[in-house]
């Protein structure tokens, strides 16, 4: 599957008390605004947190899935639940690349 982001690792960097920026292989990936609200200091962290993982959690995702691909046939799991699983993946995984399920 061809890369069209920025290659990971991303890193999380806070260039004030509220506000922060993204960075992949040297580039600027995003910039967070200060949040509004006190109440949206811990959210905004909790984004940049999950915004830095993502690449690592694509291609986890994309690793794990041939594995739960091999599980569809295996008669220990509930008929259907491992194919809804894929699928799940599936979709994350084109959401994530801009790729058709």
């Amino acid at each position: 599957m061809p890369t069209t982001h920025t290659p990971g690792p991303w890193k999380h960097v806070v260039t004030t008390r509220t506000r922060g920026r993204i960075y992949g292989d040297g580039l600027l990936v995003a910039t967070l605004d200060p949040p509004q609200l006190k109440e949206e200091v811990a959210m905004k962290a909790a984004d940049a947190r999950l915004i830095a993982a993502a690449p690592e959690l694509l291609d986890v995702l994309t690793m794990a899935l041939p594995y739960v691909e091999m599980a569809e046939h295996d008669d220990s799991y509930k008929p259907g639940v491992v194919a809804k699983m894929v699928q799940h993946m599936n979709d994350a995984i084109a959401k994530a690349t801009g790729g058709a399920a």
